[in-house]
């Protein structure tokens, strides 16, 4: 990318950040500070998980840098967690540091941790940072979704050397397991998740009852609605299709499943009666 775009943006930042006039968008804030001016983290603007680096200026935008080409910029990315969490987890592999990551940060409250990355991944995080930095301030047509693109690259490059923080009693236990039931419905098993974390199916069963107020079929079911419902309005895949893709093998009980839910069938909803 250009040196000139690239130095011109982190430049903008850190004026927006210095004069505590940042630009937020709906999901994304992004800020950056020489460190030589600004010792630590700002607090933070709201329920937002951040990703950062440092690196010199030189190191982002090259000979545009001059005469800060030797100062460090702190980069910071601010993602609101929810949504960040939600668009990420259903495409992360369930035995990847990615979306044990995720979990983590879906569950609970962490303390700002720094890793280094491995080289050669210290230039790529570079340039992506570098990319977030100009699409932020640019603001071009879908700059919001290439921001937090780029901050997806980030994330999965960073997991694999992020400290394993796993849940520490059953109720993180259980919200990590509601957060995987959320993501990944039309797969989801009492079998297989008492399995993957440990716990009997009885347990773990009266668990979810106990705590969520109704059984693991209707929890599952519940999230298979959502979710049909989002395809439905966000897609003309047909209503056959959206039931496979939410794990029905036919549309009998897809049909049944959905009127129950939303007092309408599946073609209604589509066609807006649902609101």
């Amino acid at each position: 990318m250009e040196s000139g775009r690239v130095a011109a943006a982190v430049r903008q930042i850190i004026d927006e950040t210095a004069r505590r006039e940042p630009r937020p968008g709906r999901n994304v804030l992004m800020l950056a500070w020489f460190e030589d001016e600004e010792g630590k983290l700002p607090r933070n603007p709201g329920d937002y998980d951040i990703i950062s680096m440092t690196a010199p200026l030189g190191g982002l935008c090259g000979d545009a840098a001059r005469p800060d080409a030797d100062r460090k910029v702190f980069l910071a990315l601010y993602f609101i967690t929810e949504c960040f969490v939600q668009s990420l987890t259903p495409i992360a592999d369930e035995d990847s540091p990615l979306f044990r990551m995720l979990t983590t940060t879906a569950t609970k409250r962490h303390a700002v941790r720094r890793v280094n990355a491995p080289d050669p991944n210290k230039e790529l995080m570079v340039d992506l940072f570098a990319a977030a930095a100009v699409a932020y301030v640019e603001r071009r047509d879908g700059w919001e979704q290439v921001v937090e693109a780029l901050g997806v690259a980030i994330v999965a490059l960073v997991s694999p050397v992020v400290p394993e923080e796993g849940p520490k009693g059953a109720d993180e236990v259980l919200a990590v397991i509601l957060q995987d039931i959320a993501a990944r419905p039309e797969s989801a098993s009492l079998s297989g998740l008492a399995r993957r974390y440990s716990y009997s199916t009885t347990y773990l069963s009266e668990l979810i009852h106990e705590r969520c107020g109704m059984t693991f079929t209707e929890l599952v079911t519940r999230h298979r609605m959502d979710r049909a419902a989002m395809l439905l309005r966000a897609t003309r895949l047909p209503v056959r299709e959206v039931a496979r893709q939410v794990g029905y093998s036919g549309t009998s009980n897809f049909y049944r499943a959905f009127r129950a839910q939303f007092g309408c069938g599946p073609a209604e909803w589509r066609a807006g009666a649902g609101n």
